[in-house]
Parts: C-alpha cells; structure tokens; sequence
C-alpha cells in the first residue's frame, strides 16, 4: 500500500512520540525504540536519568521533519518497482497467451476470458 506525506506528517505531529510516522513507513523496530524511549523517559523523569532519555527522543522526534518525507519516498518508490514488474509479467502472460490463440491451441472466446482475468489483477 502506498503511503501518502501528509498522514505520515500528522503521524509525525500529533502521535510522534507513539513512533507513529515511523511505523506507518514501514519502520517498525526504530518506531517501537522511539515509543520505548519515549516512555522510559517519562517514567524516569522524577530521576535526572529519565531527561536524558526525554531529550533524545526530542532530538529524534525533531530530526523526523526532515526524514519523514525520505522515508515515504523510499516506501512508494518500492511499490512502484513491485508495479512495473508486475504490469511487464501481465505482458509476457499476455503475449504467450496471444501465441497460443495464434497456433490454434486455444479459442478467440478462451484468449479473451484469460486476458481479462490477467488485466484484473
């Protein structure tokens, strides 16, 4: 599925210290370690430990600006190159199924029917 930059941006705003953004592009493990940081400073902040956990995750959260949008590129440009293979493999089934209507192995109806299955997926 394709990510779009603006929910990934609201994710970043509003539920960013979830790991939310992260998580939606596809990066799970550092989206729970921001979620997990996040959390374990906010326990720990009654002790000076817990500030330091706070501050880098507030260094994170705020580098995210610039990364959210390299990381939905990065994500869509994968789902683009899944496409174009698969539209050249629905070519190559294509033209093999035309070969066989061509040497009379299947009928006009029989080519017409599997192309169209073909074209649906």
């Amino acid at each position: 599925m394709r990510r779009n930059m603006l929910i990934a941006y609201l994710l970043w705003f509003f539920l960013g210290s979830f790991g939310a953004h992260r998580i939606y592009c596809g990066k799970f493990i550092s989206g729970l370690f921001m979620l997990m940081l996040f959390w374990v400073g906010s326990a720990t902040a009654w002790f000076i430990i817990g500030w330091f956990f706070l501050a880098i995750w507030g260094i994170w959260w705020l580098f995210d600006v610039f990364l959210t949008a390299n990381m939905v590129n990065d994500i869509n440009d994968e789902y683009n190159i899944e496409d174009e293979i698969s539209y050249s493999n629905k070519i190559k089934n294509i033209e093999a199924l035309y070969e066989l209507y061509q040497k009379g192995a299947i009928s006009k109806a029989e080519y017409e029917t599997r192309k169209d299955i073909l074209m649906r997926k």
